[in-house]
Order: structure tokens, then C-alpha cells, then sequence
């Protein structure tokens, strides 16, 4: 195995100082990333001082979703067989190392390929509970170990999802429903970040994730505390949890096999994929554009903003203002907003003579939705964004032709200002 943990940290000098010296133990055989995105003079000085500690550093900036994708990039333009992510707020134990690692052949002796392992353990995150271990639906990025294959999956599918799609794919998978124990109980609408769907995307290869139990980390500096946020650590006291499992092991068992099948090709868990699907419709973030036959056509001055619950990235015009021109087939709505201080956005169908430019207001609740009709003939739609305007996505009622060799890494996203 050769492996590498990117850290990230920004700030909160006082965690980083516990947590990256926990991850700089010499014992332990891996090369050390650092991401930093501190903007106090504190935070910069400490990166500065002890950055050389890392194998690879740099600052990067523009939310947390910008910085696990430069981890991701960075990590996978070389040779290593495993890659992990830590941020500043998970303070491994000291014994975490081997048990973690370990989780990769512990579950292939039960019949799984595992594709994420991790020390962290919350309760309500756990799926199946196993003997020491459990597959979890949600392990999150603060802490995680994939396989280069999974890795690279998590890279290629970077983008937010909704909360249903999780449910639905745990339920076929296992016959266990997330809605009567997990987060948004009962619920089903929510949508929930990039990090957020990484195991259901994995469970869609046929990869299991797996975190010990007990977990063997402590979360620290957590304002609000864990208790307030709905977490709970699994710990030596709690170290068995059974959900609505069967008590004759035939959830794992189903899950087990499902996988199986999944990677042996006879089963296809279907949408959503890369791209988000509802039924026939797409929805294509900022970021996804490439996907596109043809590509996005971006001309002008492009600004990265963090939209951590919807993309996770939305690009916003620069001075002198940005436009597009992709080719789309059928309707599709433009989802775009007047950013802080308002701004014009043009759309024109170029083979009908559509044309809408409305003044959008500043500080928008959500993104406003223009809608473009159209036949099934492909046919190029221009949008123009006026300084400050923000474009979110944009969503198609028909498939589009898709252009396969098109791979999402940090460096296509624009600079964060």
C-alpha cells in the first residue's frame, strides 16, 4: 500500500496544532498534503512555519469543497494505491493507524470490496452494524481513506445531491430505510452536500465503506457541541448498534450480494449518476458543463462562489461580465441569480429567436429559474451574465448527449476572489 492524507485547515490555529502534529507521528508510513485556507494573520503564520512538514502544501481558498478538491487532484496525479482526507477538527487517537487500514481487509474477508474505510464513526451514519466494524452510508470528509479507485469515482462524481436518492439507493441495496433513524428523519426533500453522497455513489460501483466501532477520534472545538448538532461518536459504551436490521444478518447479507452483482455487472442501481437525473430530466452544476457534447463555451471573466448546498460551486461573472453558448436539445431552464449587488442576465435561442433579459435583484433567497422552450433539435443557447451575476446550473426536461471522457479536478474550477 502506498498511501497519502491531505489536511486541510483554516484558522482555529489551536485545533490545527493538535490535530496535524497527531497526523505528523514518524511512526506512521504516508506522505502528508496541506491544504490551508486561513485569512488571519495567526493562521497564516502557523501554515507558513510548519508547512514544510507536509509533502505538499499550498493555500487554497474558496470553501471547503475547493479545498477537498485540490486534495483529491493533487493526491491522484500520483502513483498512490490509497488517499485520505482529514480536516483540522478530527483528532485521530494514537492507535488509529493499523485498525484503520486494516478495515480494507476485514471487510474483504466478509465478502465486501471496500472502497472507504475511516476511524470516525457516528451513530446515526451506521448502516449494518458488523463485529469491530460498520458499513456506514455516510462516512463524510472528515475524515476518510479511499482506494485509488474509489478516490477517483468521488472525483469524477463531485457534486451535491438530494437526500432522497441516498435513501432510495440504501433501501434497494439493504432493505434498510435511512428516514426512520438517520438525519432528516421521515424526510425525504432535503439536499445535502458534496461529501454527503460519496458512499451512495460508491454503493453504486459495488464499493463498500466501512469505519471502526469503536471510533478512535475525538471531535474537538465543535461549535455548537456534537450533542446540538444531532452527532454522537460511537464509543466503548455504544459500540453495537441495530437499526431496523433483521436479526438474522440478512441485511448484510443482501447488501453483500447486491454489491457483488453490481460489480460483476448483472445489477445496474441506475440514476442518479454523475450527472443528477429526474426521470428523462438533467441537471448539470457550474462545474459540469464539460459533460456537455461540445462544452460549455465559456468566454469572459469567471469567479469561483461556494454554494455548498446546490453544485457545490457556482461561477460568477467577473468585470467585463462572462457568457456561454452551450447546445441543448428540448426545453431547459438557466438557474442563475443577481449575486450581491444585482445584475442583468440575457438568454437567446439562437434558432428560434427566444430572448429574455431580466434585471436581477441583489441578494436573491434562492436563484431565479429562466426557462428556454425548445424541440428536439439540438440548437445553441447563448447566456450573458452582466458583472455579478451567478450561474448556478442548468437543467434539461430531454437527455443530453454527454461527452464520457470529460473528468471534473480542481484545476477547471475559476479563481475564488
Amino acid at each position: 500500500m502506498r498511501l497519502a492524507i491531505a489536511f486541510s485547515s483554516k484558522d482555529q490555529v489551536d485545533l490545527t496544532k493538535q490535530t496535524f502534529d497527531r497526523l505528523c507521528d514518524p511512526s506512521k508510513d504516508f506522505d502528508i498534503y496541506w491544504a490551508d485556507g486561513s485569512r488571519t494573520d495567526e493562521g497564516l503564520k502557523y501554515f507558513a512555519n510548519y508547512r514544510a512538514a507536509a509533502f505538499h502544501s499550498d493555500r487554497v481558498v474558496g470553501g471547503a469543497d475547493a479545498c477537498l478538491a485540490w486534495k483529491l487532484s493533487e493526491m491522484l496525479k500520483h502513483p498512490y494505491t490509497h488517499v485520505g482526507l482529514l480536516e483540522n477538527d478530527c483528532l485521530l487517537d494514537e492507535d488509529w493507524f493499523e485498525a484503520t487500514l486494516a478495515l480494507f481487509e476485514k471487510g474483504k474477508s466478509d465478502g465486501l470490496e471496500v472502497g472507504a474505510v475511516s476511524a470516525r464513526s457516528y451513530v446515526d451514519r451506521i448502516l449494518i452494524q458488523r463485529d469491530g466494524y460498520a458499513v456506514c452510508h455516510n462516512l463524510g470528509a472528515g475524515f476518510v481513506i479511499f482506494s485509488r479507485e474509489a478516490a477517483e469515482i468521488v472525483l469524477r462524481s463531485f457534486r451535491t445531491g438530494f437526500w432522497r436518492d441516498n435513501v432510495r439507493c440504501f433501501a434497494h441495496l439493504s432493505g434498510i430505510d435511512l428516514r426512520t433513524y438517520a438525519c432528516f428523519r421521515g424526510q425525504e426533500e432535503n439536499s445535502i452536500t458534496s461529501d454527503w453522497i460519496w458512499d451512495a455513489v460508491l454503493a453504486r460501483h459495488g464499493l463498500a465503506s466501512l469505519a471502526l466501532t469503536p471510533a478512535k477520534c475525538q471531535m474537538i472545538g465543535q461549535n455548537p457541541p456534537l450533542a446540538e448538532q444531532g452527532l454522537e461518536l460511537m464509543d466503548a459504551d455504544r459500540a453495537y448498534v441495530n437499526w431496523n436490521q433483521t436479526t438474522d444478518d440478512s441485511n448484510f447479507k443482501r447488501y453483500r450480494d447486491n454489491l457483488a452483482k453490481i460489480r460483476s455487472g448483472i445489477y445496474n442501481p441506475g440514476s442518479p449518476g454523475i450527472i443528477h437525473r429526474d426521470g428523462a430530466g438533467m441537471l448539470f452544476f457550474a462545474h459540469q458543463l464539460g459533460y456537455l457534447a461540445g462544452g460549455p463555451e465559456w468566454q469572459g471573466n469567471l469567479e469561483l462562489q461556494w454554494s455548498q448546498a446546490f453544485g457545490p460551486f457556482a461561477y460568477r461573472a467577473g468585470p467585463g461580465g462572462a457568457s456561454l453558448a452551450p447546445r441543448i436539445s428540448g426545453s431547459c431552464s438557466f438557474l442563475v441569480s443577481g449575486g450581491d449587488t444585482g445584475a442583468r442576465v440575457a438568454i437567446t435561442d439562437t434558432r428560434s429567436g427566444f430572448n429574455f433579459a431580466p434585471e436581477l435583484p441583489a441578494r436573491m433567497e434562492r436563484f431565479a429559474s429562466i426557462t428556454v422552450p425548445g424541440g428536439p433539435v439540438p440548437r445553441t443557447i447563448k447566456c450573458e451574465l452582466s458583472e455579478g451575476a451567478v450561474f448556478c446550473g442548468l437543467s434539461t426536461t430531454e437527455p443530453q448527449m454527454l461527452d464520457e471522457t470529460f473528468r471534473f479536478d480542481w484545476t477547471q474550477l475559476p479563481e475564488a476572489k
